[in-house]
């Protein structure tokens, strides 16, 4: 393979030297001295010869698809080929035929969905990008046409995925060839008895956790119309020897730690299990558990497959059985005994035997016997030989690997007949999943025979990669007569030849008893290392006596003989054969059936070699392989590690040799490894002779010209269609090529150089003069960017500074704020409660002094008469005397309430002055008791040591008295007494400590009630304050009125008193004339003061004078109508006199006089009660500055803005500014914050609800309709008065109101019985307020709707395309530079999509938008990137690619998945808007264009595309990957017929979409969506803000609703 030729190596030239940690590296040729070149590494230069050295292939994009294509097939070209395409995820690769796939350690779904499959079907092997499905059709098509029975040969070691790939193969026969009225289909049985088969024959090794450790040929059996008939599982090669030897950190099989770990008690006890540690067979190795994987689960899943293949529970019982018998039988050892027999070692070993007996169901004694003596048949005798330690341990063996095998043989039986096998067919496609070629630091006599059998592979690989070679010859009419290929049959030759090959030897061996591992080896030097008779396969180790080594095709492996004997041996034991056959057990009789009539076993021991059997079914399966016409895949594992992105190249090296890869490379090298079609081989080097073209010469001259003319080339061959070349001739091609350009662009950089070189004596003066004013200007603006820096860091620090203090004072005024609300609220409750009880009594008042006016005002009448000369002003007078009289009432009333509450402070203060008294009274009372108590503690102290003073002296007179018995009653009587002293001084202690505690804390309760009623006091004395400052202020205006009264009493004495008759005369004049005084402007009379009654306040004249006006904050609750039965105020009626009427005696200048001064007197009442409606509507809308919140998902703003306007009476209001007034505040809370979503969602959740409630709530009559239709005439437009601030004038409706309202109206009435609120009768305001908050919703949805619009229109332009390094890379290529970034950009484009969804929905389910809301604005939403990605997909051609397709639905796919994470509540139909992108792309990304019809594309794959937009799809179409055409010809014409069908009938030849900008939805649907709602509970028991909580006004919000 390599380039023998020096002169293939040019300086510059890019080459691959060997090394050994990365195995190959990229350098380039710095010098070449003869056959060695000077090549630049990045660890330095290194010196090589030319002959190790290979050259780099030319950069493709992504790597190539098929290897054979590659300019210099060579190793290190494999391997890098391998590596790009690894890190672009293209984990498939042909070497011709052969398909190599790198295991990639995760998933990639979008490689083997069912649409794969689809585009496989039927497509040519090379067609399309590798795949193994490609592999399974080429099988499958076939075995259709030919009738001929395939294979397909899936190796490689372990962890390469050789599993996964063969379940991959069987689901695209299935999909081929299954048939849709089964039920399971062949490949789900057969995978479903894959966890069974695992079990049993997969064990943990040095490089893999679950390595098969037998063969497994899986037919699929098909019948004559290519349906799938039935199936079967043939294993081969089994190791045996594991069962009873095994190394450490390796594993038994895996059924053995699932039995013992997942194991019921009842079955444990049943079994005898223990530890795993405590059965020899499983304690070779202290490997136990594997890592994320429980035996006691997989346990469980072994028993599951037992039950879906058929295998009944009492059956899968004894099966466990012979499992935990195969584990005991381990457990017995042996020993010396007598005469050198063996017995068995201790008594564990009884215990083990008697386990196997029970287990087996076998006779104890019999099975002792067995194990422990052979029986010898001769022609005279029969006698039993006792078997020494070693003989009786191999029979044990024997015994464990035969009960497992036979077991292992059984199951694949059951399975074979569970899946069900079809007898009539005649073909088939197998799959062979076997273990791959092994080379450990220690190889033993498992990895022998594994790779023997790796070697009977390789030979049938090789001889059928040369037979494809040779097909490619004769299919290009080329001679091939003289190429020949290696083969590996003197290895076969080495190990399986007679009489002395390494198994003959091996037998020979093993039926000597006294060979030794030594005694192999050096027989086996002997014969294949001896000089003259070597070996070139066999080479001995000059340090080991028990090791040899073999030069196989994957490389040399070192074989240890120490164990080779010992699992070479493989005893027939007769007596094991008759135990197992008088078994109890069914099970056991069936693995063990009697013998045949006629059949007598001549020995009780005969040998039989597990090599030889492993080489009888290694040729049966070489034998079923050579039927077939076979398949190559070989599995790669990238790394050691299992981890994805990784690329190890010394490991994949290992594995393209074990594998054969490298050897197929070298069976092409031996013939033509470069091969091009002419026309590429044209395109390329054509340069080398110029003129060709204008020769009109045919491609094939040129080619021959070339290379026997110009290179000097010898061996090539042109075939029909393609230049064959022998190894290094394309390197010399290259050479030349280059060589050619080179001196072609010498002559054009000269030619350059020149001219440049001639401007450039001519710029340089100007240049240097630029750049020095460039200098001097950077430097200047170097200098002042750093002023400005310095400037900005100092405004920065101030700024920051002012910022922390702002902060500091904003915290402590805030907390005083707080503090200050509390302390005022409770003095504005304390204030509430006293003004509620003058109110009660203001009310009394009120009434009495009505009836006392009215019956004045009944006497002034009977004497109007005689009140005619001074009638009016004497009137006036009065009333001004009245008002006076009623001020000092006032004031007097002032001042006892200010002696009344000085009284009350001064009661108040002498109470609290008493309680603290008695506070203190009790602390010394306490204190006297504490010390009384410590007085009489003291005092019993003192009295029980004189009692124990007399017991003493009592104790020393009884010494000497004969009565020592009366003496020792008393001392004990004496010391009870001490006890009881002591007892009660403690309790005393007790008592004062306690009593103590009390007094303590009795005080200090005292000292807090006086430092709290100190509080009071003060707060009492700023209340007198405020009344002392009103009492000022009452005086200040009696003054006022004193005044007023004195100059009207001027006025009246300067005029002439008027006679009765006159004044008759002007009232008659009055009342003709038709003319009277409005309801709002009286005079009110109050009644004279009885029972020395106080007068009337201000406040009361002022309610008593003045009409209610409904709307207002201080109208009363109940409505206030001209027709009301309500009693009218008294009032006096001045009328003025009409001018002209000289008769009537009265100067008309005074009359006007007084009549302007009693409209100043009303209009001073009007603004008072409007500055108290002005202030209550001031604090709700103050209140809704601020974010309220939500309280229960419901938003509080709008339940108080419904609220007070229905206390407030003003839906029923014909005049009325608030509605006005709450629209100006809310649009100003949105017009600085019209791109935050998070306030406007607030806002829009308010407006819903409130809208909602309106809508429910108002009523509208046929009058309120009328009256709306006669005031359309000077409306205007409501987005007019959108744009003008909504003014605060109520006059005028917009021309769609009446019809509107009376419909929300009606639909509220309709609706009104799902709530107990009591609808009301909308007035026009109210109508109109409805109308625009109508307005308001619509907007404040679709500035969220475009804010969301603007914020994804830059990402959607990134993602209807991939990202691209370069544009105009070669057709059917990825660009290998995309790399990781393309990925990393495709997720960050499509998951900043999502964040900017997800953040949306967030945002409305925070402030609790309707559901509906946010379903509509999705639906939007969508529509718009449905929108957006649909139209540039048809204006840009760039987009309309196969590689932009899928970009596209990898994106749409992940919008899917966050749709279905986000819940269907919310955004249910949202994913139906994308249905015209998710089409065509669809349409984009299948293959098989051309063989689409029409009807196949309209109706199954894009029903709703409209024939425009599919003929803009297909023209526009191109594929940047594969290189696939768009649809027939045929097709096109047939849409383009239907184009022109469609424009005679007049319909739109558009094929862009319209993004839709309406509002879907009305105040209907917004009724009907929230019709399950409560209202009543929606506006009870809310936690209002305390700006209206404390406020008197307001207090109604806490009242809930009827």
């Amino acid at each position: 393979m390599a380039e023998v030729n020096a002169e293939l190596f040019v300086v510059g030239n890019s080459v691959w030297v060997p090394d050994e940690g990365e195995a190959w590296l990229l350098g380039e040729v710095k010098s070449k001295d003869g056959d060695k070149v000077v090549v630049k590494l990045p660890s330095g230069e290194k010196t090589i010869a030319c002959t190790a050295c290979h050259r780099k292939n030319p950069p493709t994009h992504g790597g190539v698809e098929d290897m054979t294509k590659l300019s210099y097939l060579h190793e290190p070209g494999v391997l890098n080929n391998l590596e790009t395409r690894y890190t672009l995820d293209e984990i498939y690769t042909y070497t011709g035929s052969i398909l190599i796939a790198v295991n990639p350690f995760h998933r990639l779904p979008h490689l083997y969905a069912n649409h794969m499959m689809e585009q496989y079907k039927g497509v040519a092997l090379g067609e399309l990008s590798p795949h193994v499905f490609a592999v399974a059709d080429a099988a499958y098509r076939a075995m259709s046409k030919e009738k001929q029975s395939q294979s397909i040969l899936v190796s490689g070691e372990s962890g390469a995925g050789k599993t996964e790939t063969t379940k991959l193969i069987m689901q695209y026969l299935a999909y081929m060839g299954g048939r849709k009225d089964a039920k399971r289909s062949v490949e789900q049985q057969v995978l479903e008895s894959n966890p069974l088969l695992e079990a049993f024959g997969n064990a943990k090794t040095v490089r893999n956790d679950n390595s098969s450790r037998f063969g497994k040929f899986v037919e699929i059996q098909f019948d004559g119309e290519g349906k799938i008939s039935g199936a079967a599982i043939r294993t081969y090669l089994l190791e045996r020897s594991r069962v009873v030897t095994i190394g450490n950190p390796e594993r038994n099989y895996h059924i053995f730690y699932q039995l013992v770990a997942g194991a019921s008690e009842e079955d444990r006890e049943l079994f005898r299990l223990g530890t795993m540690d405590s059965f020899h067979y499983l304690n070779q190795s202290k490997c136990y558990d594997l890592n994320r994987v429980d035996n006691a689960e997989e346990y469980a899943n072994t028993k599951r497959a037992m039950s879906v293949v058929g295998i009944e529970e009492e059956t899968q019982h004894d099966i466990f059985r012979m499992v935990a018998a195969i584990l005991h039988l381990g457990n017995i050892s042996f020993k010396l005994g007598k005469d050198d027999a063996a017995i068995f070692a201790d008594e564990k070993s009884n215990t083990a035997v008697s386990a196997v007996a029970f287990l087996l169901m076998v006779n104890e004694e019999d099975l002792k016997l067995a194990l422990l003596t052979r029986t010898i048949v001769t022609r005279e005798e029969t006698f039993v030989k006792p078997l020494d330690v070693p003989s009786a341990t191999n029979s044990r063996d024997s015994l464990a690997k035969t009960l497992y095998s036979k077991l292992f043989d059984w199951l694949v039986e059951k399975i074979n007949s569970s899946i069900g096998q079809d007898p009539k067919s005649t073909t088939l496609v197998g799959v062979l999943d076997i273990y791959g070629f092994e080379s450990f630091k220690t190889n033993s006599f498992e990895q022998f025979c594994i790779n023997l059998a790796n070697e009977k592979l390789q030979q049938h690989f090789n001889q059928h990669v040369f037979k494809m070679e040779q097909e490619e010859y004769t299919k290009e009419e080329i001679d091939w007569s003289y190429i020949d290929f290696v083969d590996n049959q003197d290895v076969l030759n080495l190990i399986e030849g007679k009489p002395m090959g390494i198994l003959a030897v091996l037998d020979e061996q093993c039926r000597f008893p006294k060979s030794t591992p030594e005694t192999l080896a050096l027989k086996l030097c002997q014969e294949h290392a001896k000089p003259g008779k070597e070996n070139a396969r066999f080479v001995k180790p000059k340090r080991s006596q028990v090791q040899f080594t073999l030069k196989h095709y994957a490389g040399d492996v070192t074989y240890d003989t120490e164990s080779f004997i010992e699992k070479n041996k493989d005893f027939v034991v007769a007596e094991h054969q008759n135990i197992l056959q008088a078994s109890g057990s069914e099970m056991v009789k069936t693995l063990f059936p009697p013998p045949e009539d006629g059949e007598e076993v001549k020995s009780a021991m005969k040998f039989a070699s597990v090599g030889g059997r492993f080489k009888v079914q290694l040729g049966e399966l070489m034998k079923a392989l050579s039927f077939t016409e076979p398949h190559y895949v070989r599995c790669i594992k990238p790394n050691t590690v299992n981890t994805p992105g990784i690329f190890e190249k010394v490991n994949v090296l290992h594995q393209l040799r074990c594998g054969g890869v490298l050897e197929a490379v070298r069976i092409s090298c031996a013939g033509y490894p470069s091969r091009k079609p002419i026309e590429e081989f044209v395109d390329r080097f054509g340069l080398l002779t110029p003129g060709w073209a204008e020769k009109n010469t045919s491609e094939r001259e040129v080619v021959s010209d070339i290379l026997s003319g110009k290179a000097s080339l010898e061996g090539w061959q042109i075939g029909k269609s393609k230049v064959f070349l022998r190894a290094g001739q394309m390197a010399v091609l290259d050479n030349l090529r280059t060589k050619t350009l080179n001196q072609a662009a010498t002559i054009v950089q000269k030619t350059v150089r020149r001219f440049l070189f001639q401007k450039q004596y001519q710029t340089q003066l100007k240049s240097a003069r630029k750049i020095q004013s460039m200098v001097r200007g950077g430097l200047a603006r170097k200098q002042c960017a750093t002023m400005r820096k310095e400037r900005a860091a100092k405004l920065c620090q101030k700024n920051y500074r002012m910022c922390l203090a702002q902060k500091k004072f904003s915290a402590t005024r805030k907390a005083t704020i707080r503090f200050q609300a509390a302390t005022r609220g409770w003095k504005a409750r304390n204030a509430t409660r006293i003004l509620r009880r003058i109110k009660a009594a203001v009310c009394i008042q009120k009434s009495f002094r009505r009836y006392s006016a009215a019956k004045s005002f009944r006497v002034f009448r009977a004497k109007k008469a005689e009140a005619r000369e001074t009638g009016a002003l004497l009137g006036a007078k009065a009333a001004l005397e009245k008002k006076v009289k009623d001020m000092e009432w006032r004031v007097e009333l002032e001042k006892r309430l200010k002696e009344d509450a000085e009284k009350k402070h001064k009661e108040e203060m002498d109470k609290l002055t008493e309680q603290l008294e008695e506070a203190r009274s009790e602390c010394v009372q306490a204190s006297s008791v504490l010390e009384e108590e410590r007085t009489a503690h003291k005092e019993a102290l003192e009295g029980v040591a004189e009692e124990r003073a007399e017991a003493a002296r009592l104790a020393d007179e009884a010494a000497g008295s004969a009565k020592a018995s009366e003496w020792e009653r008393l001392l004990a009587e004496a010391n009870e007494a001490l006890e009881k002293a002591q007892g009660r001084a403690k309790e005393l202690e007790e008592q004062a400590e306690v009593a103590s505690k009390e007094s303590s804390a009795a005080i200090e309760d005292a000292r807090k009630q006086a430092e709290k009623y100190e509080t009071r006091s003060k707060e009492k004395e700023a209340e007198l304050k405020k009344v002392h400052t009103s009492y000022e202020k009452l005086q200040l205006d009696m003054r006022k009125l004193e005044a007023e009264n004195q100059q009207l009493q001027q006025k009246l004495a300067a005029m002439p008193v008027a006679s009765t008759e006159g004044i008759k005369e002007v009232m008659r004049a009055r009342a003709a004339s038709g003319v009277t005084e409005p309801a709002s402007a009286p005079i009110a009379i109050p009644a004279p003061v009885a029972n020395g009654a106080p007068p009337p306040s201000l406040s009361s004249l002022s309610k008593t004078s003045l009409p209610s006006v409904p709307g207002s904050p201080s109208a009363p609750t109940t409505p206030e109508t001209p027709s009301s039965t309500a009693t009218p105020e008294p009032s006096f009626t001045a009328a003025p006199v009409a001018k002209g009427r000289s008769g009537s005696g009265v100067s008309s200048d005074a009359m006007e006089a007084l009549e302007r001064e009693q409209a100043e007197l009303d209009a001073k009442k009007q603004r008072i009660l409007m500055e108290k409606q002005q202030g209550e509507q001031e604090t709700m809308l103050k209140c809704l500055t601020d974010e309220i919140g939500f309280a229960n998902e419901r938003p509080v703003a709008a339940c108080i803005i419904f609220r007070s306007l229905l206390h407030w009476r003003s839906f029923e209001a014909e005049r009325t500014n608030i509605f006005d007034r709450i629209i100006q505040t809310m649009s100003r809370a949105i017009e600085n914050h019209t791109e935050d979503n998070q306030n406007l969602a607030y806002w829009l959740a308010n407006t819903t609800t409130l809208l909602f409630l309106l809508q429910k709530t108002l009523r509208t009559t046929a009058a309120t309709n009328i009256y709306n239709q006669q005031r359309r005439r000077t409306s205007v437009s409501l987005f007019d008065r959108w744009r003008g601030g909504f003014s605060r004038t109520a006059v005028g409706a917009p021309a769609a109101g009446g019809a509107a309202a009376a419909t929300g109206g009606n639909a509220a009435a309709a609706g009104g019985s799902s709530s107990s609120i009591k609808q009301v009768e909308a007035k026009y305001p109210a109508l109109l307020f409805k109308q625009q908050l109508t307005a308001f919703v619509e907007k404040i949805y679709g500035m969220v709707r475009d804010n969301v619009k603007k914020e994804i229109t830059p990402q959607l332009g990134q993602c209807i395309q991939a990202p691209r390094a370069a544009r105009g890379g070669t057709p059917g290529r990825r660009d290998s530079r995309l790399g990781a970034s393309g990925t990393m950009q495709l997720s960050q484009h499509w998951r900043s999509i999502l964040g900017s969804l997800e953040t949306l929905l967030r945002t409305l389910k925070s402030n609790y938008v309707p559901k509906f809301l946010i379903r509509k604005l999705f639906s939007q939403v969508f529509s718009f990137i449905n929108v957006q990605l649909f139209n540039s997909l048809l204006l840009r051609r760039e987009c309309c690619s196969f590689s932009n397709g899928e970009y596209v639905k990898t994106g749409l796919a992940e919008l899917e998945n966050w749709l279905h994470n986000a819940g269907q509540d919310s955004v249910d139909s949202s994913w139906e808007e994308l249905k015209y992108i998710r089409q065509a792309v669809t349409f984009l990304v299948i293959h098989q264009k051309p063989k689409k019809t029409l009807d196949e594309i309209t109706n199954d794959l894009c029903p709703v595309l409209s024939v425009q937009q599919l003929y803009r799809i297909s023209t526009m179409y191109w594929d940047d990957k594969y290189g696939t055409e768009t649809v027939s010809q045929e097709v096109l014409s047939n849409m383009k017929q239907l184009m022109m069908e469609d424009t005679n009938s007049a319909v739109s030849n558009s094929f862009l979409l319209d993004d839709d900008s309406s509002i879907p939805f009305s105040v209907d649907d917004i009724t009907t969506a929230l019709a399950d709602v409560n209202v009543v509970a929606m506006l009870n028991d809310l936690p209002y803000p305390p700006s209206l909580r404390d406020n008197p006004s307001f207090q109604f919000l806490e009242s809930p609703m009827a």
